[in-house]
Parts: structure tokens; C-alpha cells; sequence
């Protein structure tokens, strides 16, 4: 696993130009964009009653304005590329948007065809797919072969090393290549579980001596907990080096934030959670208030229906009131109709989930529970206010107080109100969760949502939930 000094040069030229290429993009994305305007579109003139200007050049402003704010010409080899795709569509109808708007306060919407701008604005987004996209493709496809490929070493204990280790092997189009490994001495027998793993080279000694008869383009280090090997030590030797270091703890996963803040002159890493603007929150409440109301109103026979159902099918209420957890922790009744002939009280001490062929679950309760309409109530627990249309699924509280100790930042998932549907639920983690892991994948992908919310977002998984509302998974 040796990578001797100067080898790293031999990877070819987009290794060493990389940043030269993404300026070269930059230059001709505009001058194609021109290019393909003039040939379509022709050589308009932007009437003003001070100048006349040829309308490419206000293409070209535009241009060069916008497609770099898009991040199209930032490093994708750890992204995914349908992130730049919905960034170039985005990037390019905003343009066209502006350019549209243009011509409509000059009044010279008439001069220009609609089949030649029509054709012009495809081949312009055609093209940005096709260098920014399609490139990135070939080059992925060329880093799993082995080339335009990056060398790493590693400082962990087995277990972090094994989880780094699969995650280039399941990335291979990332290009990314583990020369060697150093781990801290550890005590006992060597981890079942990481077996497969190549032999370390050593402790934190031969690590000094190895980096200083070797070169790799990055170190990749995993936070330890041995006595004698602080991380200010390891700092201090890999601060030793001329060589870019990455911390990739073990404890993090992809649910967390992992942002760079400062607090004073501290720099501090944020983890989970982050402070929601008043005018972000008024505008996910509207459009909590504004989709709900409509909704109630047309569905409102229907709810008499289910009522009805619920009634006849089974002795006891038409309604189920359950103690959850909902915006910081805080405890609200959960409306739904009722499914089941047996209730759980909410003061037993263990709630149990409705399985596969639950014999507590009616007949009309299974049809509601298989097109998600037993939750239809909660659109009066979004007009109370206690819940959102889009968050985090409210769970029984005994689950709560069952999950919160063995899954981190599970009660992270209460910084946003709890809401009918989520992204767990459009992600296929709706439903029985059968083991504890299941159970992470749903609060990872709650957490996530938090991270990234939008009011784009809320109507993307509204939408995803529509076309999903019958579900496998619900019991």
C-alpha cells in the first residue's frame, strides 16, 4: 500500500488542473450561450431612450451573473449529480425567466420567434447538462478504473477504519484510494468484524516516519479515546505535514449539520438544529392554514363517511385521542379515527405497534389504515396549531421515551412542530418498525428535513405523499 513521493504527479491533467478546467467552463458557457442565441434567436437590440444595446450582450450579463451563483463550477466528485441537475434547470429557467421579463418592459416581446428563442432555450439547457453533467458521468466512470484518482491516509481505531473503508468501496466513481492505515495500540483481540481490513502499519511513530518518506494527497483521521493519544497530539503531527487533513468521526452521521460557527474567538462545530427565521416560520404556518382549510372543506363529506364506518363497525368512539410529543417536547392529543377494537391506554406501559394481520385492527380500520385516511383528524390538530402538514411523524410517547435513550438526536426531531407527513414517511420508512436500525433510518431522515427544510421542500413531499397514499407498510 506504499505511495512513494512523486507518484501522485502521474494521475493525469485533470488531477493537476482540476481548477483550471472549472475556469475554462466559466468562459464558455456564456460565449455558447451567445453562440446558440445568435444562431436561433438573431441579432436583436434592446431599445432604452438613452442607448441601443444588442440584446446577446444582456444575455451574456446574465449569464455570467447567475449559472455561477447555481454552483455549477464547485467540485461534484462527493455530490450527488442530480443536485446539479435540478441546479442547472433551476439556474437556467431563472435566466430565461429575467431575459422573458426583459423584453416584456421594453415592449420587443413580438420580434422574437417563438420557435427560435423555444429551440434556443433548449440547446442552451441542453448544452449545460451536457459539459456540466455528462462529463462529470465520463469522469466518474474513469475514476472507477482507477484513474483521476486520490490518495488517503487513514488514522482510526479497526472499527472507523472498516465503516471508512467500505464507503470508498461502495463510492469507487469518487476516486478515492486508501494507501495505508495507522491505528493507536489498541488492547485484546482484533475485532471479528473487521477481518477483512489490511494489517495497520503501525502506531502513531511509524506514522511520522511513513508520511515523511511518502506523499498522499489527503489524511483522513477518526477522533480516539486512548490514553496517551490525545488528539492534540495527532494534530500536532499531522499539522507536521504540507498534507490537506480531514476529521471524519466516527460518531457523526448524515443526519447532522456539521457546520463551522464561531462563538467569540471559539470556533465551534453546530451538530444539530439551527434557529428558524420568523418570516420562514409565519410562511410554513400560512401554508399550513391556507392548504388545510381548503382541504377540510372539500373532504368534509368524506369525514362524515369514515365517521359513520368507524361507528357501525366496532363498539367505541369514533375518534382516537393519544398523548404525543410534539414542537420542544411538549405533550398534545393526537387525533385519529379509530382502527382498532382494543385501545391502548396512553398510561400502559408499553404501546404496541399494529403489525401484519393484528387482530385488534378492524376491517373497515385496515382499509382506513392502508390509504392513510385514519389520519385525516390531524388536519384539525394543524389548524389548533399542535402539527404541521409537512414534519416529523408524531410517535406514542412511550416510544419516545423508549427511543430517546438509545438513538442520538432522537428529541432533535421536536425542534419542528410534528406533521402528518415527512420525509421518513416518502422515503419508505413509514409503517411497523421492526428493529432499532429501521427506527434510526426514520429519525435520520426526520433530522435531515430539519436540516434542510424549504417551503419547496414541504410541497415536494406533500406531492410525494399524494401518489403514495397507499402504503405496504401500513398495518
Amino acid at each position: 500500500m506504499e505511495q512513494k513521493k512523486g507518484s501522485g504527479v502521474k494521475n493525469g491533467l485533470l488531477r493537476l488542473h482540476g481548477q483550471d478546467v472549472s475556469r475554462l467552463q466559466r468562459i464558455l458557457d456564456p460565449l455558447v450561450v451567445i453562440g446558440l442565441f445568435l444562431l436561433f434567436a438573431g441579432d436583436h437590440r434592446f431599445q432604452t431612450p438613452i442607448v441601443s444595446v444588442p440584446f446577446w450582450v444582456l444575455v451574456a450579463i446574465g449569464s455570467i451573473l447567475l449559472l455561477p451563483r447555481a454552483g455549477l463550477y464547485t467540485s461534484y466528485r462527493s455530490r450527488s449529480l442530480r443536485l446539479l441537475i435540478r441546479r442547472i434547470t433551476s439556474s437556467w429557467l431563472l435566466f430565461l425567466g429575467l431575459m422573458l421579463l426583459v423584453t416584456y418592459f421594453n415592449k420587443s416581446t413580438a420580434a422574437f420567434s417563438r420557435i427560435d428563442t423555444t429551440l434556443w432555450a433548449f440547446c442552451g439547457w441542453l448544452w449545460l447538462v451536457f459539459s456540466h453533467v455528462v462529463l462529470r458521468k465520463l469522469l466518474r466512470k474513469y475514476r472507477s478504473s482507477g484513474g483521476n484518482s486520490r490518495t488517503i491516509v487513514y488514522w482510526g481505531e479497526p472499527a472507523a477504519a472498516l465503516s471508512f473503508v467500505r464507503q470508498l468501496d461502495q463510492n469507487s466513481w469518487m476516486g478515492l484510494r486508501l494507501v495505508a492505515w495507522f491505528m493507536p495500540d489498541l488492547l485484546g483481540d482484533w475485532p471479528e468484524s473487521a477481518q477483512d481490513l489490511p494489517q495497520p502499519l503501525g502506531g502513531a511513530t511509524e506514522m511520522r516516519e511513513w508520511l515523511s518518506h511518502n506523499q498522499v494527497d489527503m489524511i483522513v483521521f477518526s477522533h480516539t479515546a486512548r490514553p496517551g493519544v490525545s488528539i492534540e497530539r495527532m494534530l500536532h503531527l499531522f499539522g507536521d505535514t504540507a498534507t490537506p487533513v480531514i476529521y471524519a468521526p466516527k460518531w457523526a452521521n448524515n443526519s447532522m449539520q456539521l457546520q463551522l460557527d464561531v462563538i467569540g474567538e471559539q470556533p465551534v462545530v453546530r451538530l444539530w438544529g439551527q434557529e428558524r427565521s420568523l418570516s420562514d416560520c409565519q410562511l410554513k404556518r400560512c401554508l399550513d392554514l391556507i392548504l388545510t382549510g381548503i382541504g377540510v372543506v372539500l373532504i368534509a363529506p368524506l369525514l362524515l363517511l369514515i365517521a359513520i364506518a368507524v361507528r357501525l363497525s366496532s363498539p367505541g368512539p369514533i375518534l382516537y385521542k393519544q398523548d404525543r410529543y410534539g414542537l420542544d417536547g411538549k405533550r398534545f392529543k393526537c387525533l385519529k379515527f379509530r382502527s382498532m377494537r382494543v385501545l391502548d391506554s396512553a398510561d400502559q406501559a408499553v404501546v404496541k405497534q399494529a403489525t401484519a394481520d393484528d387482530p385488534r385492527i378492524t376491517p373497515v380500520g385496515r382499509f382506513l389504515r392502508r390509504w392513510s385516511l385514519d389520519e385525516l383528524p390531524q388536519l384539525f390538530n394543524v389548524l389548533k396549531g399542535d402539527m404541521s402538514l409537512v414534519g416529523p411523524r408524531p410517535h406514542a410517547v412511550q416510544h419516545n421515551e423508549l427511543y430517546r435513550k438509545v438513538i442520538p438526536g432522537y428529541m432533535q426531531r421536536h425542534a419542528f412542530k410534528p406533521g402528518i407527513t415527512g420525509l421518513a414517511q416518502v422515503s419508505g420508512w413509514r409503517g411497523e418498525t421492526r428493529n432499532l436500525s429501521e427506527m434510526e433510518n426514520r429519525i435520520h431522515a426526520d433530522l435531515r428535513y430539519q436540516r434542510d427544510w424549504s417551503l419547496k421542500l414541504d410541497i415536494k413531499i406533500l406531492i410525494k405523499t399524494f401518489l403514495r397514499l397507499r402504503s405496504g407498510n401500513a398495518y
